[in-house]
């Protein structure tokens, strides 16, 4: 009773701490190597983000957001013209909109004079040639784009809806782009991932446990745990006043997926023993090296140097630590007016024979031999429009912005000068914007060159538009409106600044900052694959102290993690911040179901015999997975369709490797064993 109620209440003071201090912080600065919790951006150890902090105080604004804007008969017309002054106009009067730049107010320069390309309350075809505006309106006239600006430290995101209203005013055919429309956006997928997700995946394994055990109650038991653990887990990280980022939000899932399969194990063992306390002492063991093994797996991200994965690691660990300590702690009670009468499903498992094993595994081995053909076509590729599929609201968006306007985003060259800048300054930022210009990683730039510098400080003292490029007269702003290949090679882009660049600058803009983060998950995923088979390789090696059944159980996972990056080739998926951490958890995953094959093989000394024990459990908690992980293959995020799809493909290999290949395995690394003691005899 006393164990309940400690159960009882710390399970109700978790529930408070997460109602009363939970949180969702959905930015891309938790994947930079330095970056803290509390920390500003100026403390973080990332010059692209230093820059970018920079770039805000320097010209005092915050977030970009682009309105995308079509009109079948084009803007060419008063109709037309008449709306998109209107709503640049109510746009404007927004308090917490700062600068806005549109075909409605874009400044023409003629000689030392500005004005707009309206005329006689009709926007002019002669804005076309205006390179400057290339990014303001297609060539054919049918799309045209507002960008806001919003104010230094403003929420972007709480305003969306309320700009959504304005545009709604006068178009109908719109999108919006931007970090903060990406960021509401990704913060809607990731509530679905805490809330929605979860309980559909209980919903699947609930059942499918229920069709294996045939027992309610132990299908029950078996969510139980990972269910009670997930809401403990995140509590402990709200207790510490830190929030959950777009790789902590799926500890939920991983909890209740992978948690899941140890009470299954336990009852599959209960019903062959029909005794509580031989099959506590028999599963004991073999449950918790799974776990630890498991745990290895996620612990490997703690050598990474990216704080978001160092926290999944560590609270997915602490999570299953939990759920093992749950299962052990309340079994008992749970099974001892438990009476196991119906058989658990076996779905047909046997050993399918040393031909079908042999055939398998030189099919697997001819596959990794010219897996590297295939590997090396892998794109490692991270961006938070990367997250979206291509029919999302952000896809479309993104796909109008490559195709009419031919860039994605932009970056910002911010100039500097000891003193002010002068009239012969413009030459040599008219060479700048010409060689950028020149290449293919430029769509174009945005800078009014042909004023000299001098007079457009004074004209942009009275002008918001023209304060958007200038911070003071000795320092400047040029827009750099990148190609999709601009973005992809932004060091190409750093490399000629570099070179034609005169003047003191910094470059800023998220861009760079995904650069950087791209760089450095070649490496986490590398680190983690290498310390988590180190890990994992020590850890079993412990447990069984055979180097025969160590190789037995670290070969399907060498395959499994293979196989991983020949699926991403097969499905064109990018190596990025999500699907880097597939590798390290397939392992920790896939390894359990060896370990119980080996487990129990050590007892009965024949592997033909343990498949038909152990392997319905295993299939069943292996298709248990695969159910839960394919609840986010329905998500509107690419990335979590990315990581079910990985996962579950790996899966599919861990079962294929684990019931068929292993026992093949074991079988003839006995006989090599039985043959050289005969021989050193």
């Amino acid at each position: 009773m006393k164990k309940f109620i400690i159960f009882l209440a710390f399970f109700i003071i978790s529930l408070v701490i997460i109602f009363i201090k939970g949180s969702i912080y959905t930015g891309p600065d938790v994947f930079l190597p330095g970056f803290k919790y509390g920390k500003s951006l100026n403390e973080i150890d990332n010059e692209s983000v230093k820059n970018f902090a920079k770039l805000s105080k320097d010209f005092n604004d915050g977030n970009s957001l682009f309105v995308i804007i079509y009109s079948y008969n084009g803007f060419f017309n008063k109709e037309n013209t008449k709306k998109l002054l209107n709503l640049t106009s109510e746009l404007l009067n927004e308090p917490y909109i700062s600068t806005i730049i549109s075909p409605a107010n874009f400044p023409k320069i003629v000689g030392f004079s500005i004005t707009t390309y309206i005329k006689d309350n009709v926007l002019q075809k002669e804005i076309l040639s205006d390179k400057n505006a290339g990014n303001l309106i297609s060539k054919d006239g049918k799309y045209s784009i507002i960008n806001l600006t919003f104010k230094q430290n403003v929420d972007a995101r709480k305003y969306i809806t309320k700009i959504e209203k304005h545009v709604k005013k006068f178009f109908e055919n719109y999108y919006l782009f931007g970090e903060p429309v990406i960021d509401s956006e990704l913060f809607k997928e990731l509530l679905k991932q805490m809330y929605i997700y979860p309980v559909i995946m209980l919903l699947l394994i609930l059942f499918f446990f229920y069709f294996q055990t045939k027992s309610l109650k132990v299908a029950f038991f078996s969510v139980f745990a990972p269910i009670v653990s997930s809401i403990f887990t995140v509590s402990i990280i709200f207790l510490f006043n830190r929030p959950l980022n777009t790789l902590t939000v799926m500890i939920f899932s991983f909890l209740l997926i992978i948690g899941s399969g140890y009470g299954l194990h336990y009852y599959n063992a209960y019903f062959r023993i029909k005794d509580f306390e031989k099959t506590k002492k028999h599963i004991q063991i073999p449950i918790i090296f799974s776990m630890l093994t498991t745990v290895a797996g996620f612990l490997s991200f703690l050598f990474v140097n990216i704080e978001s994965f160092k926290e999944l690691g560590l609270l997915v660990s602490i999570g299953l630590i939990i759920n093992v300590l749950l299962i052990f702690s309340f079994s008992k009670e749970i099974f001892k007016n438990t009476s196991p009468k119906k058989r658990p499903t076996n779905f047909g498992i046997k050993y399918f024979g040393d031909k079908i094993s042999f055939t398998l595994l030189i099919i697997f081995i001819v596959i990794a031999i010219i897996s590297p053909l295939l590997i090396k076509n892998i794109s490692i590729k991270s961006d938070m429009i990367s997250y979206f599929s291509k029919d999302s609201k952000i896809g479309k968006a993104y796909n109008i912005m490559e195709q009419f306007f031919n860039f994605r985003e932009p970056i910002f060259l911010v100039l500097e000068k000891n003193s002010p800048f002068i009239a012969s300054d413009n030459k040599k930022i008219k060479n700048i914007v010409e060689t950028l210009e020149n290449t293919e990683y430029v769509s174009n730039t945005n800078f009014p060159i042909d004023i000299p510098i001098p007079i457009l400080y004074n004209y942009s003292k009275n002008n918001p538009l023209l304060k958007y490029y200038i911070s003071s007269n000795s320092k400047i702003r040029i827009i750099i409106n990148l190609t999709k290949k601009g973005y992809e090679n932004i060091d190409e882009i750093l490399n000629i600044l570099k070179k034609i660049t005169p003047y003191k600058y910094y470059v800023a803009g998220s861009a760079l900052i995904w650069n950087d983060i791209n760089k450095n998950i070649l490496n986490a995923q590398i680190k983690s694959i290498i310390f988590a088979g180190i890990l994992i390789f020590a850890m079993v090696f412990i447990i069984f102290k055979s180097i025969r059944i160590t190789l037995s159980v670290i070969i399907p996972i060498g395959f499994t993690t293979l196989f991983n990056f020949i699926f991403m080739t097969i499905f064109k998926i990018n190596l990025d911040v999500s699907t880097s951490i597939t590798s390290s958890i397939l392992m920790g995953l896939v390894i359990d179901y060896s370990i119980h094959l080996a487990n129990d093989e050590k007892n009965t000394k024949s592997p033909e015999k343990s498949v038909i024990n152990v392997g319905p459990p295993i299939l069943a908690n292996g298709i248990g997975l695969i159910l839960g992980f394919s609840v986010l293959l329905f998500s509107s995020l690419k990335l979590f369709k990315s990581i079910a799809l990985l996962i579950i493909f790996g899966i599919l290999i861990g079962l294929i490797f684990t019931l068929i290949i292993q026992p093949f395995i074991l079988k003839k690394f006995t006989l090599i064993n039985k043959h050289y003691r005969g021989f050193k005899k």
